[in-house]
């Protein structure tokens, strides 16, 4: 379980751009641990062409930015490879 003060620090990151995966994204949201599953870091992804989002029937509607979730922590408690990878995007770009 994740405490407050960490979750306060990754609320601080909202607004950074990164570089996930190979994308360039956005931290939007942190949303934090509940009894449904862990917390997660929401990212926004900005593709040169964003994907094409549907209304209930399927049907094409508009383009928007993908959202990403990633997960804070795994299963043991311990952080995710995925939340390393975003943080150590961050600190490179930080060194730049």
């Amino acid at each position: 379980m994740t405490d407050d003060p960490f979750i306060e620090r990754l609320r601080a990151l909202i607004g950074r751009d990164c570089y996930y995966f190979g994308r360039d994204c956005r931290i939007v949201e942190v949303l934090p641990e509940t009894d449904n599953g862990p917390g997660q870091l929401v990212l926004e992804a900005f593709d040169s062409l964003p994907p094409i989002q549907t209304d209930q029937f399927g049907q094409a509607v508009a383009r928007a930015n993908e959202h990403i979730e990633v997960p804070i922590q795994g299963r043991d408690g311990e952080f995710t490879e995925e939340l390393m990878h975003l943080l150590d995007s961050l600190e490179a770009a930080n060194r730049r």
